[in-house]
């Protein structure tokens, strides 16, 4: 710790109190000068000799013997929290909580101080409850039910940080949690979905989408449940909109698409479905992908002009591998042997490329997350563009 705050820290608490900013210094130097002179300068001994936590073990010996400190108390206590000395930011603030006769006001503020020593040591059911008790304090509630609202959210308990959510919506007004809320019901519905509790699930995709009528996760989880219920035709006009508005989420619909083509035994909606995404989005790989694979049924050298011409305007690593993958055996200037060792280093480049990536703090990984295990952010993570 920086001594200066120590210097600081004992000559206010002796002279003035070193209240937050709430009350007038000039009034608590008469009033503290002449009651904390021995602590002051044992204190004052401790930092000179750089013995700076036996000097902060006096102020708070010191402080506790004195009712009009409770400011420098909370204060201390804060500053223990920020130096991870979990146990002492508790002890302090346990023992404001537990003195008779403290105002109400400080004893809710020393039990939300309390509860964030709480959460910070992991006990996040003792927090909780702490919060739940001061969350009704004007001052306090919105900074309690950020703090209940991460709790939650890391139980996974996912109505309560929606409640929650709902609630912070009133300090803000800006609409800032509409996508977290829609995100929280999805949650819900992926768990009615996987217990076959499809009606559950529409329900909580509707809350979705009500909070965020772009939620491109609650359309698509829509998508599945027309599926699931076999109105196939409805899924595709549903996970058309979604790659109309976030064509980056291709990848999260194109195996949707396939599987509702094959049931519905329609090739031709599928290639249409791909062809008309290309059209708007000619750099897509996944899409020229699975293109060529429904072109593989017409031969080789269809597919291999349709590549060709691919890579005459859209230079592409994936395009070359794909070429390489369906150009004949036969058709010269390549051996075999070369042909493969270029196919296997480029095949190297695209899964180098290929996967997903926070646009918060960078997270990457090969599966699609809605929330960043990284950072815990919601809707930060897209697909990685690929090398050109």
């Amino acid at each position: 710790m920086d001594p200066t705050w120590l210097i600081l820290l004992l000559p206010l608490a002796a002279g003035s109190g070193w209240y937050f900013g709430h009350r007038k210094v000039v009034q608590v130097v008469n009033h503290e000068a002449s009651s904390l002179p021995s602590a002051y300068f044992r204190g004052l001994n401790f930092l000179l000799n750089e013995q700076h936590d036996k000097a902060l073990d006096v102020l708070v010996g010191a402080l506790e013997s004195h009712g009009d400190t409770v400011d420098v108390q909370l204060a201390l206590g804060t500053l223990f929290r920020r130096r991870g000395e979990l146990d002492r930011a508790t002890t302090v603030h346990q023992n404001l909580v537990a003195r008779e006769g403290l105002e109400p006001s400080y004893r809710l503020q020393a039990l939300f101080e309390l509860a964030q020593d709480y959460y910070k040591a992991g006990l996040l059911d003792r927090a909780e409850n702490l919060l739940l008790q001061v969350k009704g304090e004007r001052e306090l509630e919105e900074s309690a039910n950020q703090l209940l609202l991460q709790i939650y959210d890391q139980e996974k308990e996912w109505e309560q940080a929606s409640s929650i959510a709902r609630s912070l919506q009133g300090f803000v007004n800006n609409g800032v949690f509409d996508g977290v809320i829609a995100q929280y019901q999805c949650e819900v519905a992926e768990a009615a979905i996987a217990a076959g509790r499809y009606q559950t699930a529409r329900s909580k995709v509707a809350d979705a989408l009500l909070a965020d009528n772009d939620c491109a996760r609650a359309l698509i989880q829509s998508g599945r449940l027309d599926a699931l219920t076999n109105d196939h035709r409805s899924a595709l006009a549903v996970w058309e909109r979604v790659v109309q508005s976030r064509p980056e989420l291709l990848d999260e619909v194109i195996g949707l698409v396939d599987q509702s083509c094959t049931m519905l035994q329609d090739k031709t909606a599928h290639q249409n479905f791909l062809q008309r995404y290309l059209d708007r989005n000619r750099t897509s790989t996944r899409a020229l992908m699975l293109m060529v694979d429904l072109l593989s049924s017409l031969g080789s050298e269809e597919v291999c002009a349709y590549l060709e011409d691919w890579l005459e305007s859209n230079p592409s690593i994936v395009a070359l591998v794909l070429l390489l993958q369906h150009r004949p055996a036969d058709a010269g200037h390549w051996s075999t042997g070369s042909s493969q060792l270029i196919e296997r280093m480029a095949g190297e480049l695209v899964n180098h490329d290929d996967g997903y990536e926070c646009r918060q703090c960078g997270f990457q990984g090969r599966a699609m997350h809605w929330q960043c295990p990284g950072c815990r952010h919601w809707n930060s993570i897209l697909p990685r563009q690929l090398s050109a």
